[in-house]
């Protein structure tokens, strides 16, 4: 990231935590910077020589990264990484404006054993482009926060999620999720446990993806009939309504960490309009996605 252009005309905002002299050591990773960016639409960060490691969070709108010739169309939800020694551009849509947040890293001479894969494989390429899979706007959104209100121990939170920013890219990228059986049918006490605890964590982990009860089923290689009798069974709750439940719970966090709009986080998480997200929230929490975004801007004032 070339700061100066950051702060050129047509940059809306650019929040940046910037350590060029002395890299701050976080565990596994030497901090280059951290930050979020902002363009207006058509705004362009001029082609630089890639001087360290770097990972991008597509949060809203549109545009385009470019790697040496190779031009990649980015969008909401998507991550970027870019390696060392290649040429990098950013143009925003011209008819879209592009919000992203990145970090620039490299890794620690004394790298844990259990990074060396990850890096190795990152670096394998000039640059690495996917989805986001597991959620990586949080730690993302997070480790900012950390950096701005320097809370007690703020340094062990930030290096937590900055190995969790790596980490999570490498699972998008790679697709290396945790291994989930799937079973066609299910008899035994012991089997249906199974398959509850198995929807439990596919939709803790697909949450800002997952559009319905017969798509988690499709994912999970069940009948939804039977997958909703069985987690009713086994809860006591209905499975509509614990999903419905998961996707307020990360609205909230969305909306705590970070400038994300309530039409944003609406648009993220799978709602038609952002009335039926507001109605979905105030039936949840007592009130409407407004108020509890006001309260956190009194907290933080």
């Amino acid at each position: 990231m070339d700061i100066k252009d950051a702060l050129q005309a047509g940059c809306l905002f650019h929040f940046d935590n910037f350590f060029a002299k002395d890299q701050e050591p976080y565990g596994c990773v030497k901090l280059f910077q951290i930050g979020e960016i902002c363009c207006e639409s058509g705004y362009v960060v001029r082609a630089h020589n890639q001087y360290c490691l770097e990972i991008s969070c597509i949060v809203s709108g549109s545009g385009y990264f470019h790697i040496d010739d190779t031009r990649i169309q980015v969008d909401a939800g998507d991550i970027v990484f870019n390696n060392v020694g290649h040429i990098h551009a950013i143009t925003a849509d011209r008819s879209n404006m592009l919000r992203y947040l990145y970090m620039g890293f490299n890794f620690n001479d004394e790298t844990d054993k259990a990074f060396t894969e990850i890096q190795a494989y990152l670096q394998s390429a000039p640059y690495h482009f996917s989805k986001d899979t597991h959620d990586l706007l949080i730690p993302f959104l997070r480790v900012i926060d950390e950096f701005y209100s320097q809370k007690p121990y703020s340094r062990t939170m930030i290096r937590n999620y900055l190995e969790e920013i790596i980490v999570s890219s490498y699972r998008s990228f790679t697709n290396k999720a945790e291994n989930v059986t799937r079973y066609a049918t299910e008899k035994s006490p012991q089997s249906v446990g199974h398959t509850v605890y198995s929807v439990i964590r596919y939709i803790e982990n697909h949450i800002v993806g997952l559009e319905s009860i017969k798509t988690l089923s499709q994912e999970l290689n069940y009948n939804s009939t039977y997958l909703s009798h069985v987690f009713k069974q086994r809860t006591g709750m209905t499975l509509q309504r614990y999903i419905n439940h998961k996707k307020i719970e990360k609205a909230l966090e969305m909306l705590k960490y970070g400038n994300i709009s309530i039409s944003q986080v609406s648009d993220m998480l799978g709602y038609a309009t952002i009335q039926s997200f507001s109605k979905a929230f105030s039936r949840i929490m007592g009130y409407p996605p407004s108020r509890y975004v006001a309260k956190q801007r009194e907290r933080n004032e």
